[in-house]
């Protein structure tokens, strides 16, 4: 019995076993819906269609013809010696030398800086201003001639070069202490800038100029200018930029400045070309704002060693919170200042034991720690940024003459009671502090109304 029944269990398996192997499985294809109802496909063997994988595909660009001329005087010009003209972005660079026909020309895709390898000889250019693109490929540099000085030696004050029209000049710097003077006394009332044209490309010279007023026979230093015009964030050119407003009533003044230059390689000599120009007419308000003048004269200038003393700003920290260096409390505090009669100044005081400090001072001709232009050239952008209280007190020759001469070599003076009127107005008007918009408050630094003033502040203190 148990045999049968082995025998018929073998021949079971075998049954099921042939019978999987005829069984072909149907793929289950889905639903489609068609018209908000579903209805199913069609099942058996149907013709088969290939199809191309796709891709979503961006978008195609195409190479266009980009070209550029030079022109001089409102006409082309074409050079006698080889010029190249070079395209470039931040990864690549290309380049086409300038034909007979006065035109350089390549087929590019994209938006480029365009320079030259060189200008015409005699002639210069800004080479920081022109840039082209796919919609924009056509490209016309405008070459300057370099105005010649004749009179002066340039040497030093009072021996200065002297410039009696707008132009293009170049100063030859030889190295990196030596400053070339010019003296400028323009024929005309109006807007003039006096501005570098260094390429921040080339990056490896940076520009200064050194600015003096008075008179022709009084000139006293002003600030060293090292802004204003094009440089690249995080570069090492830097070009200068400064705006004179010329009336009527001061036409007999003269401009006198020194421009040096500093070079990344160490080589020297080294060229920075500059640009002296005519804006337009210049028209004083017809509601003149009350010309506030330094009245307590007996202010003298800060002398400090760097190597004796460090300056703390008014929060007792060091260096520029614009650049995130925040090391002090970041809360301007008068308690911590206080007016002494008998000096004529405002100084660090210690409440604990009722005694004064180091006079406080204040950062005029350079950046102080948490505003990133001096005082002196806050207006060099043509703004009225001294005219303050509603526009009804001008103190552009209070900070400009008076305190700026002041100044020692960090670019501080003593701060007396006027400077701190005006610094708060000063702060008012620009809304440094504005309920935590403000330029000041953007850094990180606080202050209650009637201390902001403390902005431009700080102290020396022994090392």
């Amino acid at each position: 019995m148990k045999n049968k029944i082995v025998l018929f269990l073998i021949v079971l398996f075998g049954f099921v076993f042939a019978s999987c192997e005829q069984i072909e499985e149907t793929p289950i294809i889905p639903p489609t819906i068609i018209g908000g109802e579903e209805t199913e496909e069609p099942t058996g063997n149907l013709p088969t269609e290939e199809k191309t994988p796709t891709h979503e595909q961006g978008p195609i660009f195409e190479e266009v013809e980009f070209t550029v001329s030079l022109i001089y005087n409102k006409r082309i010009f074409i050079p006698e010696e080889e010029i190249t003209v070079i395209w470039m972005d931040d990864y690549s660079q290309y380049s086409a030398v300038i034909g007979e026909d006065g035109y350089a020309k390549i087929k590019l895709d994209g938006d480029f800086n365009v320079i030259l390898s060189k200008a015409p000889e005699g002639y210069t250019y800004n080479p920081n201003i022109y840039t082209a693109s796919n919609d924009s490929p056509t490209i016309e540099i405008e070459i300057l001639k370099i105005a010649k000085v004749s009179k002066g030696r340039g040497t030093a004050l009072y021996k200065e070069f002297e410039i009696s029209s707008d132009g293009v000049y170049r100063t030859e710097i030889k190295s990196n202490n030596n400053k070339v003077y010019y003296e400028y006394q323009p024929k005309a009332a109006g807007y003039y800038v006096i501005e570098s044209l260094v390429s921040i490309h080339e990056d490896v010279v940076n520009p200064k100029v050194d600015i003096y007023v008075g008179t022709f026979a009084a000139k006293y230093f002003s600030e060293t200018l090292n802004s204003g015009g094009t440089y690249k964030k995080g570069g090492y050119t830097k070009n200068f930029k400064w705006v004179v407003r010329l009336s009527q009533a001061e036409l007999q003044n003269v401009y006198t400045f020194a421009v040096f230059a500093e070079s990344k390689t160490g080589v020297y000599p080294v060229y920075v070309d500059f640009k002296i120009s005519y804006e337009g007419e210049y028209y004083p308000e017809a509601n003149v704002s009350k010309l506030m003048v330094a009245e307590e004269a007996n202010f003298k200038t800060p002398d400090f060693s760097s190597d004796e003393f460090v300056f703390k700003n008014s929060d007792h920290g060091t260096g520029s919170y614009y650049n995130a260096v925040t090391n002090g409390t970041g809360i301007l505090s008068a308690k911590d200042y206080k007016y002494n009669e008998e000096t004529g100044y405002w100084h660090r005081y210690y409440s604990n034991t009722n005694t004064y400090g180091p006079i406080l001072c204040a950062k005029i001709t350079k950046p102080c720690a948490y505003y990133e232009e001096s005082l002196n050239n806050i207006e060099s952008h043509g703004n009225k940024n001294l005219t303050v209280s509603n526009n009804t007190e001008n103190y552009k020759q209070f900070i400009e003459i008076s305190y700026a001469a002041a100044c020692n070599s960090d670019g501080v003076c003593y701060v007396t009671m006027e400077l701190k009127e005006f610094l708060q107005k000063f702060s008012v008007a620009q809304r440094l502090f504005f309920d935590g918009n403000g330029f000041v408050e953007s850094t990180g630094v606080y202050a209650i109304e009637e201390d902001q003033w403390l902005f431009a502040c700080g102290y020396y203190e022994k090392k």
